[in-house]
């Protein structure tokens, strides 16, 4: 079975090379039962320009097929605020499963296979929250006031950031929301303390040295930084701040110029899922406004789409499937290209808190209210 495979990679990469280079033998192994040749195709076709190659990656939409794989049962202290596949997209992270909390922290990050469903690796540090790109070879997390940057799980030491140094008078205030840039080259900080001071650190991790430093004036203890996403391309940033007692601001700034390009007056229930863009250049958001599930353009503030449905969501990056919840605790994953349910995936037993998918279109991961992780992907 194995020379099998290993002579059909190799068959496609020679119809890659190839002069006439094709692309109908690399198409039709989308539909391989076998996951490195659907893998090794997926890779393939987003390397040619032709527009053949890409109406088939438009067309590569395997969730119907998919299964729950693996069910991981564990026990959290409370909801984990962080569940992503790593971007070579074969692994799960997330703090969920974490016994030992103190506080606001947890206690470890935990690896899993998800091909595999195993535990693979505990990393035990404190943390409050975390972020991770690079093919999953950069993971930061946060205690207080400090960024720990791990180059990858193996490594017991890791260095250390003190994102507040620049504004050394403020030793006291914490970070409230981290994100960071999938190719795990760029984080951002939100400052989170009594005295808010509407701040947004952004840094270059390879370099350690900071890139922008955003702030505007918010009134005196009324609001703090939740939640930062960062766009597939680096450009823009989406900062999501609570002001008490119920109003929620959106701020969208540009990575580029470290300007503010505008602020969105929102409701007390408006929270940005995902940031993707488009092929034609629209960057678009998922999430909850109006207590229904709706994408909308984040420049211009339109809705796009609305569901019947409830929180959390998740989008690919490239913004055309996005997936979400409904009142049977069950996935509805969506074709955002030509607006049209693909499938759902049933198999949930309590209400789902956190669900994530892989860029490539291979794994729907989520995460239920009683702490069991479900991995739905196709069959070998």
């Amino acid at each position: 079975m194995t020379n099998n495979v290993n002579q059909k990679i190799n068959a496609l990469l020679d119809a890659f090379v190839s002069d006439t280079e094709n692309i109908d033998l690399i198409v039709q192994a989308l539909g391989e039962p076998v996951r490195s040749l659907r893998e090794t195709a997926y890779w393939l076709l987003t390397e040619i320009k032709e527009e053949t190659a890409k109406q088939a990656l438009r067309n590569y939409l395997p969730y119907a097929q998919m299964q729950c794989l693996h069910k991981i049962k564990g026990y959290s202290e409370r909801q984990p605020n962080y569940f992503v596949i790593s971007t070579e997209k074969r692994r799960l992270l997330s703090n969920c499963h974490s016994k030992d909390v103190k506080g606001y922290a947890y206690a470890t990050i935990k690896v899993w296979n998800l091909p595999t469903g195993d535990l693979t690796h505990t990393l035990c540090f404190s943390h409050e929250h975390m972020g991770t790109g690079g093919n999953g070879q950069i993971i930061v997390g946060h205690f207080q006031h400090i960024i720990s940057v791990w180059k990858s799980w193996e490594i017991k030491e890791p260095f250390l950031l003190d994102i507040w140094r620049e504004n050394s008078s403020q030793t006291n205030t914490d970070i409230g929301a981290v994100a960071v840039s999938e190719d795990g080259s760029m984080v951002a900080c939100g400052e989170l303390g009594p005295v808010p001071l509407g701040l947004i650190t952004v840094w270059d991790l390879q370099a350690q040295r900071l890139i922008h430093s955003f702030q505007w004036h918010p009134i005196r203890g009324s609001s703090n930084i939740i939640a930062l996403r960062i766009s597939p391309d680096k450009s823009l940033l989406l900062s999501q701040e609570k002001k008490y007692p119920r109003q929620d601001l959106h701020r969208l700034w540009s990575l580029q110029t470290g300007e503010l390009i505008r602020s969105f007056e929102t409701s007390p229930y408006w929270l940005a899922d995902a940031i993707g863009k488009r092929a034609d250049g629209a960057y678009i958001s998922s999430g909850i406004r109006d207590n229904c599930v709706q994408v909308w353009d984040i420049n211009t503030d339109e809705s796009i789409y609305s569901f019947v449905g409830c929180s959390p969501t998740a989008m690919t990056p490239d913004g055309k499937v996005l997936a979400y919840c409904d009142h049977t605790n069950s996935i509805v994953l969506w074709d955002l290209d030509v607006n049209k349910k693909i499938c759902t995936l049933p198999g949930n037993t309590s209400p789902i808190q956190a669900i994530c998918l892989s860029s490539n279109r291979e794994w729907v991961v989520s995460y239920d209210a009683d702490q069991t992780i479900n991995i739905y992907g196709l069959l070998e």
